[in-house]
């Protein structure tokens, strides 16, 4: 699927962008709040690394919430410029226009009951 004939490449691009920035955000964010927490918990209560790990750890979690949830955002937003599926819908109406098929020795047997 070619995007670029659906969509502005000026869209595009700053869609890209906002994504960007976005991303950056949803790393950085919670890293500087939750690691910054965490370090200031070691000083506070004199216990070096284990804030610090915790913090981290929370902003990896937060992170990858906030990165999956925008994720999902952008495949619905892709997924809503996916091409229909006519062909299938097509195959499904000619199926309905035909007629039935007449079973040729059936056919056979009735001209053959009406001439007697």
């Amino acid at each position: 699927m070619n995007l670029g004939k659906i969509i502005d490449p000026k869209s595009v691009k700053t869609m890209a962008v906002a994504t960007f920035y976005y991303a950056s955000g949803a790393i950085f964010g919670p890293l500087l709040l939750f690691g910054g927490l965490g370090y200031l918990s070691d000083k506070w209560f004199s216990s070096s690394p284990l804030g610090l790990i915790i913090g981290v750890f929370l902003a990896f979690v937060t992170t990858n919430f906030l990165l999956l949830k925008k994720l999902g955002k952008i495949n619905r937003l892709i997924a809503s410029y996916a091409p229909k599926p006519i062909d299938e819908v097509k195959i499904d109406q000619e199926k309905d226009d035909r007629q039935p098929a007449i079973d040729s020795s059936a056919a056979d047997k009735a001209r053959a009951a009406k001439q007697q």
